[in-house]
C-alpha cells in the first residue's frame, strides 16, 4: 500500500497463476530435446541428447554465419512477448549482439505500438500506477476490457467507483468490463475518432478547454503557413534558420516571437490560440495562424449531429460526455492497446489524445492519459552490448564514458534525458541489431500481397504500400533486412500462432529455412513445425527478475522452489550452453573470425568467453549475474538479489536512465502514487517531439498527403471484401496469449474449443443457434468455429477472442489465416525527429480489427 488513502495492490492473483502448478507437469510440457524425424508439423520426432542438438544446432548456425552468399544476417532471433528483465531477455540479446545476428522486434507486429500516441507524444511508455485511479473522479474504459485483461488490477477502479469516481466504457459490445460501469457508451466499430474529434468540437465550441494548459503544453499555439501548410520555422525566416525552432504570436508584445523550446515554461510570453497573423519571411509576408485555429476550422465537421450517424451515439450522449471530461476534477483513462490494431487506430488515438490535452487532463494526480505500462530494472539493457573482456562495471563506465561527448552536445541543444535516450536509440535501431517483423515479413514472409494491401481496401491512397515503402526505404525512413533467413531461433515466441496470415509462413518462408528451433516449456504450433525443440525451465524452476509495469511498481522475483522437469533449461543455461558450443565447434573447425554485417571481423572462437564475461557469469552462476544488474540499475535505491529474493518484490524509486522506461517521465515517492508525464506537467520538461510539446499537427508530406495533418476520422475500410460483420477480437480472460489456451482445467471454465462471438440478431437471420459448428469466410480464406451466441454484441459485430492455437481448428486454420493484416502507409512516415523508428515504436503494425467476414453453418462432410 502507497499511502492510508488509497487502495493496496493486493490480492494479485489470477487463475492462471492459480492452476500453474498443474499445468507445469501436464501433457503438453516439453521434458527432453527433440528433433525432427519426419516432415515439418508431422509429429514425428527423436529424443536427443542436449550436446548431440546444440551441436547439429551450433554447426548449422556457423555455417550460415560465414557463409558469403549469407552471413550472420540470415540468423534471426523471435523473441515475441515472453520476455523477462533478467537473465532470460539477456541471454538472447546479447547473444544476438555478440552473433550480430537481428532480433525480432515484435511489438509492432503484435499490434501494441500504439502509433497515434507516439505520434503525438513522441513516446509508448507510460503509465500512472494504478491506485493513482483513487485520485480520479472520472475513469473511461475506452477500447478495452480490464476485467478480461487486467485481473489484479481491476479492482482499483470499483474502489475508485465506490470512493465516488464516475466510470464510463466506451465500447461497440457490452463487454465485461461494461457491466460494471456507470455508463455504456455503445460506439460503432471504428468509429471512435469520430467520436472524440466530436467531443473535441463540443469542448471547443462551449470554451470549456483549459486555455493555459494547451497554451504551454501542446503545439496549438504554434503558427502554420497558410500557402504551405507547414509549421512557420526559423529557416523560413533567417538563412541557415533551424528546422526545430518554431513560433507562436505573443499577445503581451502584439508580435511573432520564438516558441521556448528549452523548457514549456512560457516566462512571459501570452501565445494567441486565435488568428491569423502576419510574419515576414524570406519569401517575403505570408499570412499564418495557429494549429488551434486550424483545429476548430477541421472540427466544423464533426458537430454530435453529424457524426450520430458514424459512431451510432446520440448528439446528447456525446455533448454530455464531453462535459464531463472537461469539468471533471481529474479524469483518467485505463490503458489498452485495441485501437492500434485498427487500420486507421492512429487517427483514434490522436483523438483521444486530443479530448485529454483539451481538458487538461494530464500528470496531476488522478489525471493523465496512459500508454503502454512498462517499469523495470534499468541495468539490464548496458549488458547486452558491454565488452566481455572487462569486468561489467567497468566495462559499461567506459561505455558510458564514449558516449559523453555526444551526450553533452545533446544537452548544449537542449534535449532531454528523455529526448537524448529516444535518439541514441534510434541511432542504434538504423544500425539493424532489431528488425521490423512487418517488413520482414512483407519481405521475406509470403506476406506481400496482404501486408502491401492497404490500396486494394482503402482507394483514398494516391499511390501503392510498395511506392510509399521505397521512398521510406530510399530515404532512410525506414529498414527492411535484405538478408534472406536461414536459420529462425523462436525463444519465447509463437510466430507460427502469433502471425496474422501464419500459414503463408508456413508456406513461403519455412521451406527457405535450413533450420528453425523452439526453446519453449510447451509443444507450441511453432515448435511444432520446428526441426529441434529445447525443453525450456518453468517459473518456478529458475530464478530470474521479471518484466514488470508502472501499473503496480515492484520489480518481482521469480525464484527455483523446484529442480527443472525432466531434462528442461533455463532460458539463460540454453543461451550460455548454445554459445559456448558455438566457440567450441569454432575451434574445432578452425574458425577464428566471422565477417559482421557491416564488414568487421569478430571472433568466434572466443565468443562464449566474450557472452560470460570472461567466464565470470556461466550457466552456473545465474544468481550472481541477477545480483550484478541490480548493482547497476539505478532505480531500486541499491537493492541486490539476496533481498529481492527473499521479499520476492521491491518498489522502485525512480524509473531510470532506459531508454524503455524513462517516457514514465515520473519521481516515484515512496509514500505517492505514480503520476506519468508529471515531468512535462510540473517541472515544464519538453515533450519529446519535434516541437517539444504535445504535437496534433503533424506536417509531414505523408501526412499531409493522407489528409491527416490533423486528428481525422475515416472509416474503416472493408478489408477481406465486401462482407456484411466486421470481426474484432481482445485478449481473453482464460490465458495469457496461447499459453493456458490447451489447458484441461481452464478448459472447463469455457467451451473448450475456439468460439466466435455472434450477436442474437445477426445469428437468428442466418439461422445460427448456440453451439452450432460455423464457416467464417472472406476473399482472404476461411475457418471453422463453434458459434457462442450473444445478445450483447453490436450488430454486424463478431467477437473471436485471440491466443488460440492453429492445431485446436478444424484443418488447423485459425481466424489468423483470413487477416489480411494490411499495413497503413502513413506509418512508414520518418526523418521528423520523433517520426523515426526505434525499439517498440514509429514502425508500420499489423492490424486486424474489423475485418470483414460472412458465416454460415458448416456443411456437413461426407
Amino acid at each position: 500500500q502507497t499511502n492510508p488513502d488509497v487502495p493496496d495492490f493486493n490480492p494479485r492473483g489470477c487463475q492462471k497463476g492459480a492452476c500453474y502448478s498443474d499445468r507445469m507437469y501436464d501433457q503438453s510440457r516439453l521434458t527432453v530435446p527433440l528433433k525432427r524425424i519426419g516432415k515439418r508439423g508431422e509429429g514425428k520426432w527423436k529424443r536427443v541428447s542436449w550436446d548431440e542438438a546444440l551441436t547439429e544446432v551450433a554447426d548449422k548456425t556457423i555455417d550460415a554465419m560465414v557463409s558469403e552468399q549469407d552471413g550472420p544476417g540470415s540468423v534471426y532471433w523471435d523473441l515475441g512477448s515472453g520476455m523477462s528483465n533478467g537473465c532470460h531477455a539477456l541471454g538472447l540479446t546479447r547473444s544476438g549482439y555478440l552473433l550480430d545476428t537481428p532480433i525480432f522486434e515484435s511489438t509492432t507486429e503484435i499490434g501494441d505500438q500504439m502509433p497515434g500516441v507516439t505520434t503525438t507524444v513522441g513516446k509508448l511508455v507510460f503509465n500512472s500506477s494504478m491506485d493513482d485511479l483513487h485520485y480520479s473522479d472520472l475513469i473511461l474504459i475506452w477500447g478495452g476490457n480490464p476485467n478480461y485483461t487486467h485481473i489484479p488490477n481491476a479492482h482499483f477502479i470499483y474502489e475508485a467507483r465506490y470512493k465516488g469516481a464516475y466510470v464510463v466504457t466506451i465500447t461497440p459490445d457490452f463487454s465485461p468490463s461494461a457491466i460494471h460501469a456507470d455508463e455504456w457508451v455503445s460506439v460503432n466499430i471504428g468509429s471512435d475518432a469520430a467520436l472524440a474529434l466530436s467531443m473535441a468540437q463540443v469542448i471547443i465550441e462551449e470554451k470549456i478547454y483549459n486555455a493555459e494548459f494547451i497554451a504551454e503544453q501542446t503545439d496549438m499555439p504554434l503558427l502554420v503557413r497558410r500557402d504551405t501548410g507547414d509549421f512557420l520555422r526559423e529557416s523560413d525566416i533567417q538563412s541557415g534558420g533551424d528546422e526545430d525552432v518554431f513560433y507562436v504570436f505573443d499577445q503581451s508584445g502584439n508580435k511573432v516571437v520564438e516558441a521556448p523550446k528549452r523548457s514549456l515554461a512560457l516566462d512571459g510570453i501570452l501565445p494567441a490560440l486565435e488568428g491569423p497573423y502576419w510574419a515576414e519571411t524570406l519569401a517575403g509576408r505570408v499570412e499564418v495562424t495557429t494549429v488551434f485555429e486550424l483545429t476548430k476550422e477541421q472540427l466544423t465537421d464533426y458537430h454530435p449531429e453529424q457524426t450520430e450517424q458514424i459512431t451510432g451515439v446520440k448528439a446528447a450522449t456525446t455533448r454530455n460526455l464531453a462535459r464531463r471530461i472537461a469539468n471533471a476534477r481529474a479524469c483518467s483513462n485505463i490503458c489498452q492497446t485495441n485501437f492500434s490494431k485498427f487500420y486507421h487506430g492512429m487517427e483514434m488515438e490522436r483523438g483521444v489524445l486530443l479530448v485529454f490535452a483539451l481538458a487538461g487532463q494530464f500528470g496531476r494526480k488522478g489525471a493523465g492519459y496512459s500508454a503502454i505500462p512498462q517499469l523495470s530494472v534499468s541495468g539490464a539493457a548496458a549488458f547486452t552490448v558491454a565488452s566481455g573482456k572487462l569486468p561489467p562495471k567497468l566495462a559499461i563506465a567506459l561505455m558510458s564514458a564514449k558516449m559523453a561527448p555526444k551526450m553533452i552536445k545533446m544537452k548544449l541543444a537542449g534535449y532531454s534525458n528523455e529526448m537524448m535516450l529516444y535518439e541514441l536509440s534510434r541511432e542504434d535501431y538504423a544500425r539493424g541489431n532489431l528488425v521490423t517483423v512487418p517488413l520482414f515479413l512483407y519481405q521475406h514472409g509470403g506476406l506481400k500481397d496482404l501486408y502491401g494491401s492497404a490500396r486494394r481496401w482503402d482507394p483514398s491512397l494516391k499511390r501503392g504500400f510498395d511506392e510509399y515503402l521505397e521512398e521510406a526505404v530510399e530515404k532512410g525512413w525506414q529498414f527492411v533486412p535484405q538478408n534472406a533467413p536461414r536459420i529462425l531461433f523462436s525463444t519465447g515466441g509463437n510466430m507460427l500462432r502469433r502471425v496474422r496470415g501464419y500459414q503463408r509462413l508456413m508456406e513461403h518462408m519455412l521451406p527457405k529455412l535450413d533450420l528453425m528451433v523452439t526453446l519453449d516449456w510447451r509443444m507450441s504450433n511453432t515448435a511444432r513445425y520446428s526441426d529441434y525443440v529445447f525443453p525450456a525451465a518453468g517459473w518456478y524452476e529458475k530464478d530470474d527478475i521479471t518484466w514488470a509495469s508502472g501499473m503496480a511498481p515492484f520489480s518481482h522475483a521469480t525464484t527455483k522452489a523446484v529442480e527443472p522437469v525432466g531434462d528442461s533449461k533455463s532460458d539463460w543455461e540454453f543461451h550460455c550452453l548454445f554459445v559456448k558450443k558455438i566457440q567450441e565447434r569454432a575451434k574445432a573447425r578452425g574458425l577464428k573470425y566471422f565477417t559482421d554485417r557491416h564488414g568487421g571481423q569478430r571472433r568466434l572462437d572466443e565468443v562464449y568467453d566474450d557472452f560470460t564475461f570472461s567466464g565470470r557469469f556461466t550457466e552456473d552462476n545465474p544468481e550472481d549475474l541477477l545480483e550484478e544488474i541490480l548493482s547497476v540499475s539505478d532505480n531500486l535505491n541499491g537493492a541486490n538479489w539476496e533481498e529481492l529474493k527473499s521479499k520476492g518484490y521491491i518498489r522502485f524509486t525512480g524509473v531510470g536512465m532506459s531508454p524503455t522506461y524513462i517516457g514514465n517521465a515520473a519521481d516515484i515517492e515512496p509514500d505517492e502514487t505514480i503520476v506519468a508525464n508529471s515531468w512535462h506537467v510540473q517541472k515544464k520538461v519538453p515533450w519529446p517531439t519535434l516541437t517539444r510539446r504535445m504535437q496534433f499537427y503533424i506536417d509531414h508530406p505523408f501526412y499531409k498527403e493522407m489528409g491527416e495533418a490533423l486528428p481525422v476520422h475515416k472509416d474503416n475500410p472493408a478489408v477481406g471484401g465486401d462482407y456484411p460483420l466486421m470481426m474484432t477480437g481482445g485478449h481473453n480472460r482464460w490465458s495469457i496469449h496461447a499459453m493456458w489456451r490447451d489447458h484441461v482445467n481452464l478448459s472447463r471454465l469455457q467451451r473448450g474449443e475456439p468460439v466466435i462471438f455472434i450477436g442474437s440478431g445477426d445469428a437468428q437471420k442466418r439461422g445460427i443457434s448456440d453451439g452450432d459448428m460455423l464457416r467464417v469466410y472472406n476473399d482472404i480464406g476461411e475457418f471453422e468455429i463453434q458459434a457462442k451466441v450473444s445478445p450483447s454484441l453490436k450488430p454486424r459485430q463478431v467477437v473471436v477472442y485471440h491466443a488460440w492455437e492453429p492445431f485446436q481448428f478444424n484443418n488447423e486454420k485459425s481466424h489468423q489465416t483470413l487477416i489480411p493484416s494490411p499495413l497503413n502507409p502513413v506509418q512508414l512516415a520518418g526523418g521528423y525527429f520523433h517520426l523515426q523508428p526505434m525499439a517498440l515504436m514509429q514502425q508500420p503494425g499489423s492490424t486486424d480489427r474489423g475485418t470483414r467476414v460472412e458465416i454460415e453453418l458448416r456443411q456437413p462432410t461426407h
